[in-house]
C-alpha cells in the first residue's frame, strides 16, 4: 500500500485519486476520511487552489482507483467530466452520487453507488474499490438498476458451504434408509443423525456470519 499523499502533497503517491467539484469540499472531507480508514492513502485538492496543475495531473495519472463524487457542481465541471473520461478509458473509474441528479451521459450508464436521501449504498463502492485496488481487477461496468438489484445467493455463502449442505443432506438420507432397512442399529443412527445437525448447524453459522459481515460493509 502506498504511504498516504494527504491533500496537496507533492512528495507521496496515492491509491485513490478523488475527482469533485470544488464547490463540494466540504462533503468530500468525510469521504476521503472514510476511504483512508479502510487502510487507502487518498489525495484529492482539498484546498483548492493551492496544488500545481501538474501535481494534480502526477496524482490522477499514478494513483490506482479514481473515484468520481457526481453532484450537481460536479456534473457542471469540465475538470471532473475530462478526469471521469479518462479513468474511463484506463479501466480505473469507479464512482459516487452524493446528490439525486444522475451522472451525465455516458457516465449515467454506469455502476455508481449513491450516498444521499437515505442511501447508504458504501457496500458497492467499498467492494469495487478493494478488488480494483487491492486484487488489480478491472471495476465491472454494469448499470447501476442491475446493482441495486443484486442480492448476495444463498446469505453469500461460498461454494464450500453450498457443498456441506449437500452433503449433510445426502447423509440424512442415506441414514435413514439405513435404519429403514435395518442395515444401521438404532444407536449407530442416532449417531449419524447428530453428526449431520451438527455439519448443518455449522452451516447456517457461516451463512449467518457472512450475511452480517455484507450487511456491514454495506452500511
Amino acid at each position: 500500500m502506498r504511504p498516504a499523499g494527504g491533500s496537496g502533497t507533492a512528495k507521496n503517491l496515492a491509491d485513490v485519486f478523488i475527482s469533485c467539484s470544488r464547490l463540494d469540499r466540504g462533503r468530500v472531507q468525510p469521504i476521503a476520511e472514510r476511504l483512508s480508514s479502510l487502510g487507502y492513502s487518498v489525495w484529492w485538492d482539498a484546498r483548492a487552489g493551492q496544488a500545481s496543475a501538474s501535481e494534480i495531473e502526477r496524482q490522477f495519472s499514478e494513483a490506482r482507483a479514481v473515484v468520481t463524487v457526481w453532484s450537481d457542481h460536479a456534473r457542471n465541471s469540465s475538470v471532473v467530466l475530462a478526469q471521469s473520461a479518462a479513468a474511463l478509458d484506463e479501466n480505473r473509474l469507479l464512482q459516487m452520487q452524493i446528490d439525486t441528479g444522475r451522472p451525465p451521459a455516458p457516465f449515467d450508464t454506469l455502476k455508481v453507488a449513491e450516498i444521499h436521501s437515505g442511501k447508504s449504498e458504501w457496500g458497492v463502492l467499498e467492494a469495487s474499490l478493494a478488488a480494483l485496488v487491492r486484487e488489480n481487477r478491472p471495476p465491472e461496468v454494469i448499470d447501476h438498476r442491475a446493482a441495486s438489484g443484486a442480492r448476495p445467493t444463498i446469505a453469500g455463502a461460498p461454494r464450500l458451504l453450498l457443498v456441506a449442505g449437500a452433503t449433510a443432506l445426502v447423509a440424512f438420507a442415506g441414514a435413514l434408509s439405513a435404519g429403514f432397512n435395518g442395515v444401521m442399529r438404532p444407536d449407530q443412527m442416532q449417531i449419524a443423525l447428530l453428526g449431520v445437525m451438527a455439519v448443518g448447524g455449522l452451516c447456517a453459522a457461516a451463512a449467518a456470519q457472512r450475511l452480517l459481515s455484507i450487511r456491514r460493509a454495506g452500511g
